[in-house]
């Protein structure tokens, strides 16, 4: 499981500080240790002193550009006249100000704003906190990219399915774009998922606008509504919100499953190649509510409800034909 953290304003701040303290005593070993100290106080501590010298390399060569604020910063005097006193204030002001420039260009706020990775591996879940509050909630195997600046918050998912209940700011609309789709929040709770041939949603409280191509549908809570490869909009896969949700809770919901799906999604959650020995094996319907992490358990209570039994061919590959009572 991977994340870019998204750090505080006030961890942004102290980052900057600690950049400017260290530039001007770089070989104090006193500084360097509280330095490491502060570091291992906070996992986005190590993110945000990556963030400040980064925004620093971006605005080195601005340096030696004249224009007002940077002028202006250099242009201060410390009021005693020892050259070797003034010179690490006029620096750091000066710095203070090109970093605080550079942060109001790619703050979450910022002009050309922020951008960030999450990504969900196998079998795994993660949560995420926005900077405006929103959560994402990444199901297994997933990958979303967000970007937030002044007018908008955009998340692309990459793969995989997530969840997002969004804090609503008319002044900046929050987008979800999968395959060809655009999912538009309006004040929403709304899952997303992205299927070979279709991305899927479902709403669970206020309305979302889907817009692919010329079309537009707007759906309300409890609807559910799929958008194909072919630019069309069609029914989707599961029968309720409960059923398209259940993953947020490390369970899989099926009612009326055809098998072929159930394997598809079962082979989500796990390291391994399902097969279905006879394709005709695909049509049968699978109900019942199982645990995601429990592999064996699901595939015997399969093949307890379903006429087919289950072989293991080797580590990574599950084989499922029919049984006797077919």
């Amino acid at each position: 499981m991977t994340q870019s953290s998204a750090c505080t304003q006030a961890q942004r701040d102290q980052a900057i500080a600690w950049l400017l303290r260290l530039r001007e005593t770089p070989t104090d070993p006193a500084l360097r240790q509280a330095f490491t100290a502060w570091l291992a106080a906070d996992p986005a501590h190590p993110d945000a002193y990556r963030e400040a010298e980064a925004q620093w390399a971006w605005m080195e060569p601005f340096t030696r550009q004249s224009f007002a604020a940077r002028d202006a910063a250099l242009r201060y005097r410390a009021a005693r006249n020892d050259v070797r006193r003034r010179r690490p204030a006029v620096w750091a002001m000066a710095a203070t100000v090109l970093l605080g420039l550079g942060w109001a260009v790619f703050s979450p706020q910022g002009w050309y704003g922020w951008s960030s990775t999450y990504s969900a591996g196998k079998g795994q879940r993660l949560t995420v906190t926005l900077s405006d509050d929103s959560h994402l909630e990444l199901n297994t195997d997933t990958e979303v990219r967000v970007r937030y600046n002044r007018n908008r918050r955009h998340v692309d998912l990459v793969r995989g399915e997530a969840f997002f209940e969004v804090r609503h700011d008319t002044t900046r609309p929050f987008s979800v774009t999968a395959g060809n789709l655009t999912v538009r929040d309006i004040g929403t709770a709304f899952d997303v998922y992205q299927q070979p041939g279709r991305v899927s949603v479902a709403v669970q409280e206020g309305k979302v606008e889907m817009a692919g191509g010329q079309q537009r549908r707007e759906l309300s809570a409890g609807e559910q509504l799929a958008y194909d490869s072919d630019d069309r909009f069609v029914a989707a896969g599961q029968t309720d919100i409960a059923a398209a949700t259940a993953w947020r809770r490390g369970q899989l919901l099926f009612r009326g499953r055809p098998l072929g799906e159930v394997m598809a999604e079962i082979g989500r959650y796990h390291d391994v190649v399902i097969r279905l020995r006879d394709p005709k094996l695909a049509g049968l319907r699978v109900n019942g509510n199982f645990r995601t992490e429990q592999l064996d358990n699901l595939l015997n209570a399969v093949a307890t409800l379903l006429p087919v039994k289950i072989k293991r061919l080797g580590e990574r590959e599950i084989v499922v034909e029919a049984s006797d009572k077919l």
